[in-house]
């Protein structure tokens, strides 16, 4: 079997033909595997370039479209000053006759146009056009990618994400908007606290469909960069306790040794600082 293991590595498709029966079909069983966890693995990239891609270019259409609304204003402490000064010189005077001579009626509406575009402006902007891409494009797609592999998780805590994809399966294909009052939505580790409002009817408190699947889509891809969630039949992205050793736990100090790592973490951490410390300084 070694022999035919070292062919093996150079054989060409005509070579098969002349291998022995279990040879042949092992070496297949072989392949298939691969080739198996190689589209797992291509799958699940995929679904995570494309959730990231969905944000991204939210953001940026949101971005170049606040740009191209308002210009930046250029010395808004000292019109504030101008404005302040000009109200206290001439309290009785009306509004337009006494501000508009100190700064005109274009730059304050500038300072309007850009206090409107804080933090909070931009998010729920952001949310809009993530919702409109992912409604008219994307979600005619993830679905199927969802459903074509099978998500894991040995972490209790992401036990929420893997309930709302269960969720999301169940509900794919239906034509309602919002999920029923009876079912137990996920909301914690799923939906942050800046899509609440989005996410939840303000007049019967019911789940919204479109933005719910875009937080758990969300949820799922940072869960399985860090891990946490992994994918049955992978290579790349299977479970990471199959990266320790069979017997880990029961030789932990062999396997320590052989990485030349310490046992204590404390130990780790000070030797990591002062390599890091070393790097910095030269």
């Amino acid at each position: 079997m070694a022999g035919w293991r070292a062919r093996a590595m150079k054989m060409y498709p005509s070579d098969f033909e002349a291998a022995a029966p279990p040879v042949r079909l092992t070496l297949l069983a072989a392949l298939c595997q691969v080739r198996q966890a190689e589209l797992i693995d291509g799958l699940v990239e995929l679904l995570i370039q494309l959730v990231h891609k969905i944000s991204v270019r939210a953001e940026k259409k949101v971005e170049g479209e606040l740009n191209a609304e308002f210009r930046r204003v250029q010395g808004k402490n000292g019109i504030l000053v101008k404005l302040a000064t000009a109200v206290l010189e001439l309290p009785e005077e009306i509004v337009r006759k006494a501000l508009y001579p100190v700064v005109g009626e274009r730059t304050l509406e500038d300072i309007i146009a850009e206090a409107k575009a804080n933090e909070k402006e931009l998010r729920t902007r952001v949310r809009t056009k993530l919702r409109g891409s992912y409604s008219h494009h994307y979600r005619r797609g993830l679905p199927k990618l969802l459903k074509a592999v099978r998500f894991r998780s040995s972490n209790d805590t992401f036990k929420p994400v893997m309930d709302a994809l269960d969720l999301l399966k169940r509900y794919d294909g239906s034509d309602a908007d919002f999920y029923a009052a009876a079912e137990a939505v996920p909301l914690e580790h799923v939906v942050p606290d800046d899509w609440r409002d989005a996410v939840l009817d303000p007049d019967s408190d019911l789940v919204e469909r479109i933005p719910y699947e875009l937080c758990v889509l969300v949820a799922l891809r940072k869960a399985i960069r860090r891990r946490e969630i992994w994918v049955e039949g992978a290579n790349t992205w299977r479970n990471p306790d199959e990266d320790l050793p069979a017997d880990f736990e029961d030789n932990r100090d062999v396997h320590y040794e052989a990485l030349s790592k310490p046992r204590d973490p404390a130990d780790f951490i000070a030797d990591l600082q002062k390599r890091t410390w070393r790097r910095w300084t030269g």
